[in-house]
């Protein structure tokens, strides 16, 4: 991952600078400073350290007022539209703000289970946009086309390497290791929506593949950047 994703994810990792999105984005125009500073509670000069975090991280822009009257410009806070988000870690990245933002302020069940959908979304998307990993062929088994558990796992654990996960698939398909977290900073200060958007990646890609698996449950931080991705087979038979 670059240097310019890691500090996007770091961003999203303070609650404050959450907060500080979640209000430019409910804004019906571009916010100045003290309009941001009073609706988040915070003092200006705490804000405009969270503001200039947000704009290197390029979730946020700023550009002075258009005004007909003599005097120093104010400048104007407005968030980042999406479609101006072109790679990948971009790509990811806004999705997950949107998600966070979308479960803003909401109970715990409410936010995960939110999460969870919104993630299933976003995993079928990933796997069906074009140039999306092709089905991976594991050592040892058939080709995964002449068996649909065995596509499905392929499928899974080639976006989810292909995401950077590092994952490693159990000889009986049952769970998945994911070594490497590339959300790490944002999942550990929101580790109800991040996980619960990376289990519902999950289920979007095994959807998107067809076949029996499913993806049931993930526990977070069995290990630093270790978590487990728990899948259930719904014919109940085991992989030759």
């Amino acid at each position: 991952m670059n240097r310019r994703s890691v500090s996007a994810y770091r961003a999203l990792a303070s609650p404050s600078r959450v907060t500080i999105l979640h209000a430019l984005q409910q804004g019906a125009r571009p916010l100045t400073l003290a309009e941001v500073a009073d609706d988040v509670g915070l003092h200006e000069s705490t804000v405009r350290e969270h503001l200039d975090r947000l704009i290197a991280a390029g979730f946020v822009t700023k550009a002075p007022e258009v005004r007909a009257t003599r005097g120093r410009p104010h400048m104007l806070y407005s968030v980042v539209e999406r479609e101006a988000l072109v790679d990948a870690d971009a790509w990811f990245r806004s999705r997950l703000l949107t998600v966070l933002l979308a479960g803003y302020g909401k109970a715990l069940p409410s936010r995960a289970k939110a999460a969870a959908d919104a993630g299933e979304e976003l995993g079928a998307s990933w796997a069906a946009r074009p140039g999306a990993s092709g089905h991976a062929s594991r050592a040892g088994h058939p080709e995964p086309e002449r068996d649909p558990a065995l596509a499905q796992l392929a499928a899974l654990e080639a976006h989810l390497d292909e995401l950077r996960f590092a994952p490693e698939v159990d000889a009986d398909g049952s769970q998945v290791h994911l070594r490497h977290c590339p959300f790490l900073d944002l999942a550990r200060a929101h580790t109800d929506v991040v996980c619960s958007v990376h289990l519902g990646i999950a289920r979007g890609v095994l959807s998107a593949a067809g076949g029996p698996w499913t993806a049931e449950s993930l526990d977070p931080f069995v290990g630093p950047q270790h978590c487990v991705l728990h899948l259930n087979r719904r014919d109940d038979s085991v992989i030759a």
